[in-house]
């Protein structure tokens, strides 16, 4: 009579050439009727491609964080309730407030409140639209609110992906108070000038 195994362990063995193989295995012990075990039977499993996977997948991952965390545009992905799951370092700067704080809450607590709406209802037509990415810009500029309650412009991207008949939706941050100062200025020299150069043809 076998009884059920043990529990799977993690062992290694050495193949005929000194290789090492790492395993999974279990013993199940074999009972007569009076219940006194005659012996074990031992079950092997080589892992050598799953545990390479394994190491693939967490260098990716790693990878894929490091990324995430160095980039300079803020980076939030949201659940289909629109809860924040992810919140990049740029995002922390952004709006003024730790990942730690931020994850589980509301997207819309990011957004003053006259684009809330409109906001919700933006993100409902995109994950029934079936396109997987919109371009920064195409979202038009918005705005965002720090923790603080100091609100800025900003430009936006937005991507889908579903997994496990769940999707997630990852948007793309861009703070563009600057760049709009800066064309403000711009636009101010570029009307002085103009001005200036009509002062001249009315002299002569």
């Amino acid at each position: 009579m076998i009884r059920p195994a043990q529990p799977v362990t993690r062992a290694i063995l050495l193949s005929r050439d000194g290789r090492e193989i790492p395993i999974d295995d279990n013993a199940a012990p074999i009972r007569n009727q009076s219940g006194e075990i005659t012996g074990v039977v031992l079950g092997f499993r080589d892992v050598t491609e799953r545990r390479r996977s394994e190491v693939a997948l967490r260098q990716s991952q790693s990878q894929l964080a490091g990324i995430v965390g160095s980039a300079m545009d803020a980076i939030v992905t949201i659940d289909t309730d629109q809860r924040i799951l992810l919140f990049n370092e740029a995002a922390e700067k952004m709006f003024g407030m730790s990942a730690k704080e931020a994850v589980g809450q509301p997207v819309e607590r990011f957004l003053p409140e006259r684009f809330r709406t409109i906001h919700e209802s933006h993100v409902r037509e995109f994950g029934n639209s079936g396109v997987s990415r919109r371009q920064m810009g195409n979202l038009g500029l918005v705005f965002g609110i720090r923790v603080n309650g100091e609100e800025f412009p900003i430009e936006a991207s937005i991507s889908q992906i579903e997994v496990g008949w769940k999707k997630f939706f990852t948007v793309i941050l861009r703070d563009v108070s600057e760049r709009n100062r800066l064309e403000e200025q711009l636009r101010q020299a570029q009307k002085m000038e103009s001005i200036g150069t009509l002062g001249e043809r009315d002299c002569t």
